[in-house]
């Protein structure tokens, strides 16, 4: 298991498509060593051992770490959001399930770059939270320059960076998204 990072991290305000010719540039030492993973692990593939490598936008779902907790709690107790717009790439832990079982079933090899079938905005995924859980969160502009002033520090981009990987290099030949977004926050905040 890859990740996304391996392609360095996105910004706030600038675009940032992960598409097949897209160079490897992680940003990071947690990019950086999987790159230097997916590096050593290939020579090790031959005929009866296939290597599969996923790289992942952020990983989603019941207990899991990392961002999302952090963004869920924030949905959950904050009065104020800004309306700052972004597009991000997720993955729910169920799809990514589908999707691996896809893989061992059809003995594959290969870089695949899975991800759920919508982007989602940090706005959106907010909202989406705040709303299973009967929160009202008032959204504005307000605070947008001063987040864009921000916009070198690591974790303000993750919040409010652009970051998705094209839907074309997501496709397989079977759906491996049995789970909208709406139905995987349900899953994950433990509303279902």
């Amino acid at each position: 298991m890859s990740s996304l990072i391996i392609y360095g991290s996105g910004t706030i305000g600038e675009d940032r498509i992960i598409t097949k010719d897209t160079p490897l540039t992680p940003d990071n030492f947690y990019g950086d060593s999987k790159k230097q993973a997916e590096i050593k692990i290939k020579p090790l593939e031959d005929e009866g051992f296939k290597i599969v490598i996923v790289r992942p936008p952020m990983i989603y779902g019941p207990e899991s770490k990392g961002n999302y907790p952090l963004l869920a709690k924030f949905a959950k107790n904050t009065p104020i959001f800004p309306t700052l717009e972004n597009k991000r790439s997720m993955l729910f832990l169920g799809n990514l399930m589908e999707f691996l079982k896809l893989m061992i079933d059809n003995i594959e090899c290969g870089i695949y770059l899975p991800q759920n079938e919508e982007y989602v905005s940090s706005k959106e995924l907010i909202k989406e939270i705040a709303k299973i859980h009967h929160h009202k969160i008032w959204f504005t502009g307000l605070f947008n320059p001063i987040i864009k002033l921000f916009n070198k520090q690591v974790y303000v981009n993750k919040v409010f960076g652009n970051l998705i990987i094209d839907k074309e290099i997501s496709k397989y030949k079977k759906s491996y998204c049995l789970y909208t977004l709406k139905e995987s926050i349900k899953i994950t905040e433990k509303i279902v």
